[in-house]
């Protein structure tokens, strides 16, 4: 709003053309524009403040705010870092769980079930084929029992004998396989439960490993937080502190050659801050608020 606008506006105003809630809205926009002009300023200027006596309480409470400021920032540099660093070694860890040697490893493991399987699997038949030997063994017996109380030919006493013979010879052969077989399993039993210990074991250097990171990225993280919580009410202050300087001095840039002389590179929005001081004024005029 600049002052030839006013009068116009002003003349309309009598014949009853007010507009008040767009010059209450003007106001408003103007108002933050303000407010951000005068930020601006005093981030711009305050480091030329310390000779003048009226700003040495802003001028050093801002140096001391930055010099914590720096200090935090260094701080939430290196925690970010250790964070991204830990990152990384996870991310090389979890490529150690998944390289070639523990892929052959597993391999390995697979290979060596299989086969203990397979050998107790033999055991099995085995033991169904001894099951059946013994039926038959017996009913053998039997037979050759009733054969000799019913008197039978020495012929037929002697195939029956015979049979027994065989019998047993087969049993004997079957247990020495059995004995044979369980030898097998005890070894290729020790075999893989070496490959699942060696596996174990790296599954849980692992896991320590994970677990340890966890807990320092936890707590990285935690102060991570705290720092930036830190900043935040930093930066707060340090705004209040820019705000109150931008207020006064971009009046006292006008009237106070110290402030002047601080603000010379600024003069420019001094100039555009008094303006807009002045339309707010207007805008509030024309709006009737007092």
């Amino acid at each position: 709003m600049t002052k030839s606008k006013f009068k116009i506006a002003m003349l309309l105003k009598k014949f009853g053309i007010q507009k008040k809630q767009k010059r209450l809205n003007d106001a408003a926009v103007e108002i933050q524009l303000l407010r951000q002009a005068e930020d601006i300023l005093g981030r711009s200027v305050w480091k030329n403040l310390e000779g003048i006596d009226k700003y040495k309480v802003n001028y050093w409470d801002l140096k001391k705010m930055h010099l914590k400021k720096d200090e935090i920032e260094v701080k939430v540099d290196e925690i970010e870092l250790q964070i991204k660093q830990l990152k990384k070694k996870k991310e090389h860890q979890f490529e150690q769980t998944n390289n070639d040697g523990d892929n052959d490893l597993q391999k390995m493991y697979t290979k060596q079930n299989d086969r203990v399987a397979q050998i107790k699997e033999e055991l099995k038949g085995i033991t169904k084929i001894a099951d059946n030997i013994r039926r038959l063994h017996d009913g053998t017996v039997l037979k050759l029992q009733t054969l000799k109380k019913e008197g039978a030919s020495e012929d037929l006493l002697h195939n029956e004998e015979l049979s027994l013979i065989k019998l047993k010879q087969k049993f004997a052969d079957l247990k020495e396989k059995k004995v044979e077989r369980d030898q097998n399993l005890v070894n290729q039993s020790a075999v893989l439960k070496k490959i699942e210990t060696s596996i174990n074991a790296k599954k849980s250097n692992y896991r320590n490993e994970a677990t340890e990171n966890y807990g320092i990225i936890g707590k990285a993280n935690k102060a991570l937080s705290t720092y930036r919580s830190q900043l935040g009410l930093l930066e707060g202050k340090l705004i209040e502190h820019y705000a109150e300087i931008g207020n006064h001095i971009s009046k006292e840039h006008f009237t106070n050659s110290q402030c002047r002389e601080a603000t010379k590179d600024k003069a420019g929005l001094c100039k555009i801050i008094r303006a807009l001081r002045e339309s707010i004024e207007l805008n509030y005029d024309l709006s009737d608020r007092a």
